[in-house]
């Protein structure tokens, strides 16, 4: 695809696929977008201003497990790891991966790892542990939370999991913000000495933005850990110490910073009705009031910190409110916040949300929706949000791909159960081979998470079940979460059968190696480990 250069006031506009012509020559010279010179507007997938947003701060380790919507986040720093001298990893989960990136943030250097919501519950262990020991080069962790959910099992708010860690969270409005907020997460990771979370959905990953592409920061540091036992082992002798010096910096630190943070705003009129919109949802709520001729009749609150939230800020906004709509996507964390907040200044003033049944609490919203919310606020009644789907839209069922091997597999097994004269359990877990449910197959029973169908097969079968109970599982999936159970299966003596679909990439996110591959993230040869290994080693 050639994209014509377009100079504005001496800067070049590139796309994500630039033609950039260097000096007299007629030939062009194809550059990454992300390699764009300072001053540069680049046409970025949101999830490519985040990669940017961690080039511009220096990060010099970035980690990541496959995941929609936030794949494209460590695909793009593959891209140019070797030129921006980056290291760049595929991780086998995402518990390893963010371990690898918190352990390079100890040593001093700063470090990025990215996961869509899912990934989240498997960080939480170590997450909840590296708050008390804290950081020293900064890191950044980006959920891609997919609130739909478009591509995913369930949908999930992990903006709990920041309060729950006691970590700063920090939640873009549009795609230029997100380049500039990741990259000033690592310099607030660096003051608090925490991880910094940054929460986008899926809105912000897979749009496309013009970004304006700033310096890149000379981060010169050398690689070190200087032992502490006292912070860094956490056993119970040392963690109560820690405990308190976690909760002044998240419950005091953090909360003064985000009172006078430049990402929070407020568009004020003077009026007596406010509304707050959190994230991506800012946007639909100026979209929404300049389209109900409102744009100037009430005060809005863009607000990027849910947690913890700006106390001052947000109480200041609360003085002589009557009524304020919060507009966010997820779970209603911001408005009990606020509600809280109101209470605490003894402010008169009634909060409209969630709990009110102005904002739905399912599915992803729009500017129509948050239109809809507004007037429904503002003339003191209650909207409808019944979806409705245009007759006229063709139903398009999800199916394995054209050549698919498990298609192969999946009519083998069938058969195999068919030939027995019996129905069988198809324990299926995560990957593309669950689209093997739809029909003409119909091929597996369960689908829960990574790794469950084995640890289920052995529950089934150890439940008494007369059928044959088999497990299916795509081989990233199995390395991800499937060699535990497995080797709990083999210790317990369970009777199950295990099918691992072996196709050598994680496919279902878009073909990103793994260790069975022969490939790592940065395209250099590794050693391809075999599943049908690891299951003889069982």
């Amino acid at each position: 695809m050639i994209i014509e250069e377009e100079k504005v006031n001496n800067r070049r506009s590139y796309s994500s696929y630039n033609i950039v012509q260097k000096g007299d020559s007629e030939m062009p010279v194809v550059e990454d977008p992300l390699l764009a010179p300072p001053g540069s507007k680049v046409l970025y997938l949101g999830n490519e201003a985040v990669a940017r947003g961690a080039i511009e701060a220096g990060a010099k380790v970035a980690t990541s497990y496959p995941g929609t919507p936030a794949s494209e986040i460590l695909s793009s720093l593959a891209r140019v790891a070797k030129k921006v001298g980056m290291y760049v990893e595929w991780a086998v989960n995402e518990k390893v991966a963010f371990e690898v990136a918190f352990a390079a943030s100890l040593a001093n250097v700063r470090a990025i790892m990215s996961c869509k919501h899912l990934g989240v519950n498997w960080i939480s262990d170590a997450l909840l542990v590296a708050a008390y020991t804290g950081v020293n080069g900064g890191l950044v962790i980006v959920s891609a939370d997919d609130t739909h959910p478009y591509s995913s099992q369930n949908a999930e708010d992990t903006r709990y999991y920041t309060k729950l860690a006691k970590i700063p969270c920090l939640e873009p409005s549009d795609i230029p913000e997100a380049k500039e907020i990741v990259k000033y997460g690592f310099k607030l990771s660096e003051t608090l000495q925490l991880p910094v979370y940054v929460r986008i959905t899926q809105r912000i990953s897979h749009s496309k933005s013009d970004v304006t592409v700033g310096e890149v920061e000379k981060v010169n540091r050398e690689a070190r850990f200087e032992k502490d036992f006292k912070r860094y082992v956490m056993i119970a002798t040392y963690s109560k110490e820690r405990q308190r010096v976690l909760n002044k910096k998240y419950y005091e630190d953090a909360v003064k910073i985000f009172d006078n943070i430049e990402f929070n705003k407020v568009i004020s009129n003077e009026s007596s009705i406010g509304v707050i919109g959190c994230g991506v949802t800012f946007g639909y709520v100026v979209e929404a009031l300049e389209r109900l001729g409102l744009a100037d009749k009430v005060d809005v609150m863009k607000l990027s910190t849910p947690s913890p939230l700006p106390y001052n800020f947000i109480g200041k906004f609360l003085e002589n409110k009557e009524k304020v709509l919060v507009v966010e996507e997820g779970e209603p964390i911001v408005e009990e916040g606020i509600c809280r907040i109101a209470l605490s200044f003894n402010r008169n003033v009634s909060i409209y949300g969630q709990y009110t049944g102005h904002i739905p609490r399912e599915f992803e919203l729009s500017t129509g929706i948050v239109a809809k919310a507004i007037k429904a606020f503002i003339e003191g009644v209650t909207p409808s949000f019944e979806r409705k789907v245009a007759e006229e839209i063709g139903k398009r069922i999800p199916a394995l791909c054209a050549g698919c091997p498990h298609r192969a597999s999946y009519y083998a097994l069938k058969r195999a159960l068919r030939e027995l004269g019996k129905k069988g359990i198809i324990v299926g877990d995560r990957g593309c081979y669950n689209q093997g449910i739809h029909p003409p197959l119909r091929a597996i029973d369960t689908c829960i998470c990574m790794g469950a169908s084995i640890a289920m097969a052995v529950g089934f079968e150890r439940a008494g079940v007369k059928e044959p109970v088999i497990a299916v599982i795509g081989d990233s999936t199995f390395y991800h979460a499937g060699v535990q159970p497995l080797l709990d299966a083999v210790f317990n003596n369970s009777k199950i059968t295990v099918l691992i679909f072996d196709n050598s990439w994680t496919s279902m996110t878009g073909h990103q190696p793994n260790p069975g591959t022969g490939v790592n993230a940065m395209g250099e040869p590794s050693l391809r480990i075999r599943a049908e290994n690891i299951a003889r080693s069982c």
